[in-house]
């Protein structure tokens, strides 16, 4: 052993790296190995919006969960989307969009299953 190795044989950033390597490993053999097919869903936000920073917080936010989605409505008092991906996570989505950035006041936020699957 060196004399600069002894500095650091207790080092826990030098432990951590190698456990980081197989964590991101472990992912990504759970992602290939997930279906793929996912429900597909139009989710309705009506209330006090303000769409021009709400859309950019809604694909942020889908952008975040993972899901595949499109806007096809935006005004002051409704945003439409499509969302596609596990059901838990279009919850988790809905539960964002109903909380919101601090300067939207979204009444109610309507879910409606589209049929087919969006791969």
């Amino acid at each position: 052993m060196h004399v600069g190795e002894l500095a650091f044989a207790d080092d826990p950033f030098r432990k951590f790296i190698p456990s980081l390597c197989c964590w991101r490993a472990r992912k990504s053999i759970m992602v290939t190995e997930q279906d793929t097919s996912h429900p597909l869903e139009r989710m309705t936000i009506v209330g006090d919006l303000e769409a021009a920073s709400f859309v950019p917080w809604i694909r942020r936010h889908a952008a975040k969960l993972g899901l595949s989605h499109t806007i096809s409505h935006t005004s002051s008092q409704r945003i439409e989307l499509e969302v596609a991906g596990p059901e838990e996570l279009i919850d988790m989505m809905e539960m964002g969009c109903s909380l919101g950035p601090i300067d939207v006041w979204v009444e109610r936020i309507d879910r409606t299953a589209i049929s087919g699957e969006r791969t």
